[in-house]
């Protein structure tokens, strides 16, 4: 297809009459994909860790957090409505929709409603602009061109600040609930090192996205650049999942029919699953992991996957609602006297324990119904054969659902690869009714 509104693949025969003259100029796509991808990336730059205010309850949230996305949320939303709106309608599906409809009746049932309601408008502007970038951007090669530019802004910061504020770009003795293993590992721009790290594996499959979509060069030069950052930060979880990440997804261009390519990827999402929650549900699998590993929970988060598991118990059916459980002063000074690193903690280091905390044991059947299975049959609908922005999309969800058991991926608007991961549904989704675009 040589012409098209879109990165999706729009054909430019589908724009109304007298749409022209509504048509947004390229300076203006890029300038706002590229200030969104900075944004979703990482909006809380140079942190300092010494501060310990950093310890109270959080439930009044960022005014500058708030402030940015409200202003990129406007932003986006006048761009989505020159170009269309209708053009996001095959992403009304059921599962998306059933989702949606109850994170917002679980919010108005929270028990902090006002708290859940200002976290859920949050969410719904990280969603919007998730989507929103597929659309904005005119083709591939503009999206792949727009995601190198933002991507060398996070790179060329982080690596500047490391040499010019190392205090506030790499983690030291000081930093507040400060791990004996953290000091002299590198954060940049970013609030910690496991941020840091996930965000670099997200610029390492952007860095392969951009060498074959746009310019070799630039590619691999961000792909060297962001492998150096992953490396210094001493996440081990990021470290981990890379190859993994490019192992299963690469195998997907080789296996290419439904069955197969399901339970490569799959597999691999079941499995790291067992591995974390199933080490604290079932005794044969955490003798089975305690014999192979010395700390299977990479940093000895058993203790609070049960304080989160026994909290879900607590209200399985409609949970404490979103973002009102962690980081509350119910959480922090309810439970005892006595404030230990649980307490203080600000998700449970499992997406799928955080999305039944967040809305019950329903709500995490749905979020694997519309976020785990549905993409893989959107995956095969879409064809067989994985081009350059397919493989875009499904190394980001692959990468969401496999951090998952280990870090809080889902329904965290503030979390780069929880919107890279919605960006990668809605790209799978949007494909099976749109044609790529080329050029």
């Amino acid at each position: 297809m040589a012409s098209a509104d879109a990165a999706i693949g729009i054909p430019a025969g589908r724009v109304r009459p007298g749409a022209a003259s509504r048509d947004v100029p390229d300076v203006l796509r890029v300038l706002l994909n590229g200030a969104v991808f900075v944004l979703l990336w990482n909006h809380v730059w140079f942190e300092d860790l010494s501060d310990r205010s950093s310890l109270a309850a959080s439930e009044a949230g960022s005014l500058l957090t708030q402030i940015l996305f409200v202003a990129a949320g406007l932003g986006m939303a006048a761009a989505i409505h020159r170009i269309g709106f209708r053009h996001l309608r095959p992403l009304a599906t059921w599962p998306l929709m059933l989702c949606a409809g109850w994170l917002g009746v679980t919010a108005l049932l929270s028990v902090e409603p006002s708290l859940s309601l200002r976290r859920l408008v949050l969410f719904a502007i990280a969603a919007m602009l998730s989507a929103g970038v597929l659309l904005v951007a005119r083709s591939p090669r503009q999206l792949a061109l727009t995601l190198a530019g933002a991507a060398l802004v996070i790179l060329i910061s982080s690596y500047l600040a490391v040499a010019l504020v190392p205090n506030l770009a790499i983690h030291s003795a000081f930093d507040v609930n400060s791990d004996p293993s953290h000091p002299g590992l590198w954060r940049g721009i970013f609030p910690h090192k496991n941020e840091a790290g996930a965000a670099m594996v997200i610029l390492v499959i952007v860095g392969l996205y951009v060498a074959s979509a746009a310019s070799r060069v630039l590619g691999w030069t961000i792909v060297a650049l962001a492998i150096g950052l992953l490396v210094a930060s001493g996440s081990k979880t990021a470290i981990l999942l890379l190859p993994v990440i490019l192992a299963v997804t690469g195998l997907c261009r080789v296996f290419t029919g439904g069955g197969l390519r399901g339970l490569l990827l799959l597999g691999p999402i079941l499995g790291f699953s067992l591995i974390s929650i199933g080490s604290i549900l079932v005794p044969a699998i955490q003798d089975g992991i305690g014999a192979l590993l010395t700390d299977a929970t990479f940093t000895g988060r058993s203790e609070i996957w049960q304080f989160a598991l026994d909290n879900i118990m607590v209200r399985p059916w409609r949970g404490w609602g979103i973002g009102a459980f962690w980081m509350t002063e119910r959480t922090m000074y309810g439970g005892s006297e006595e404030l230990t690193w649980v307490n203080t903690a600000n998700h449970s280091h499992n997406a799928y324990l955080d999305t039944a905390l967040i809305g019950g044991f329903p709500f995490l059947v749905l979020t694997v119904w519309a976020f785990v299975l549905a993409p893989v049959r959107d995956l095969q609908r879409g064809g067989r054969e994985l081009d350059a922005e397919t493989l875009l999309f499904l190394r980001l969800w692959f990468l969401g659902l496999v951090s998952a058991s280990f870090e809080t991926v889902l329904y965290n608007g503030n979390n780069a690869t929880c919107c890279m991961f919605m960006m990668a549904v809605f790209g799978l989704r949007l494909r099976t009714r749109y044609a790529i675009a080329r050029g």
